[in-house]
């Protein structure tokens, strides 16, 4: 009896176990195939996303980058013999006029006597109410060195600079007029359509004035391959550094040069102005001097 049992469960026993195998390896198999249909279907999914070219370098769109000298032109302004092209916001216009001559020294002051000379006035200039005029003057450079012997000095200056020569405070030409230079900044030789000439920045004042954003002035002077004309052009131009006016109780700006404590301004002031105006770019300049060397550059004369 006792055996009987016994064989009885060592059967049953080994029955339970070949079932539990069973299950599970049906388990395993029905487990495969589910992660088979899964594969797939993953698969399937992500064939539809697979670009048509493959490439294990990310692709960047370059940036353009626009040269801040870039000038975008306003009109062409001719006159006679003279052109020249106003680069877009710096002025509107021009009026042109023949200036009669002045070469009698004993009904004249000295600083005006010139023979007849070709002015361009610019209209609507981006600048208003400064010490002088946006202007551009073409003159005879034999017939004026004739006629004004400090005119014949700067005419002078300009060939000597233009023909590579020293570019110095002292050797860039003055403008003829009364009153003395006080600063040159920003000293540039430039080339234009017809020739070269030199430009910088500067103020002139009878007396030690504070360099300011009234009275200071982008100046060219410059002269045509052939020599025969005497280019000038004044365009009034501002700083971010500089007081608005000439009176020495007005704020200097930050980055600024502050008058002497209780003087006037000396030739350190000037100095240390000159240095802070030659540390600043062209384009921060109001208008910017990539804008007016570009308006000086397009000056053409024809013979």
């Amino acid at each position: 009896m006792r055996l009987h049992v016994k064989l009885n469960f060592k059967f049953s026993y080994a029955i339970g176990v070949r079932h539990a195998v069973a299950n599970l390896m049906l388990e395993r198999k029905i487990m495969k195939q589910k992660l088979f249909v899964l594969f797939l279907i993953a698969f399937t999914i992500s064939s539809c996303n697979i670009p048509s070219s493959i490439t294990s370098t990310p692709q960047f769109e370059t940036p353009v980058i626009v040269p801040t000298n870039t000038i975008s032109t306003g009109g062409v302004v001719t006159f006679q013999n003279v052109s020249v092209t106003l680069p877009l916001g710096v002025a509107q216009d021009a009026q042109t006029e023949v200036v009669s001559a002045i070469i009698d020294p004993n009904n004249s002051p000295w600083w005006q006597i010139a023979p007849e000379h070709f002015k361009f006035t610019l209209t609507g200039y981006q600048l208003q109410n400064k010490f002088l005029e946006p202007q551009i003057l073409d003159y005879q450079a034999d017939e004026y060195a004739k006629l004004n012997t400090n005119a014949a000095e700067q005419i002078a200056k300009v060939k000597a600079v233009i023909s590579n020569g020293p570019l110095t405070k002292e050797t860039v030409p003055n403008w003829v007029m009364n009153a003395g230079q006080l600063i040159s900044a920003k000293m540039q030789v430039v080339e234009f359509q017809s020739g070269r000439g030199v430009r910088f920045l500067t103020e002139y004042a009878q007396y030690p004035a504070p360099i300011n954003n009234r009275e200071l002035f982008y100046l060219f002077q410059g002269l045509t391959d052939d020599g025969k004309y005497y280019i000038v052009a004044t365009l009034p131009v501002t700083s971010s550094i500089l007081p608005e006016d000439e009176k020495p109780e007005s704020p200097v700006p930050p980055g600024g040069v502050a008058l002497p404590s209780g003087t006037l301004p000396d030739q350190a002031y000037y100095d240390a102005v000159t240095k802070a105006l030659d540390g600043m770019y062209e384009d921060s300049f109001n208008p910017s001097l990539f804008q007016l060397d570009a308006l000086v550059q397009s000056i053409t004369v024809t013979p």
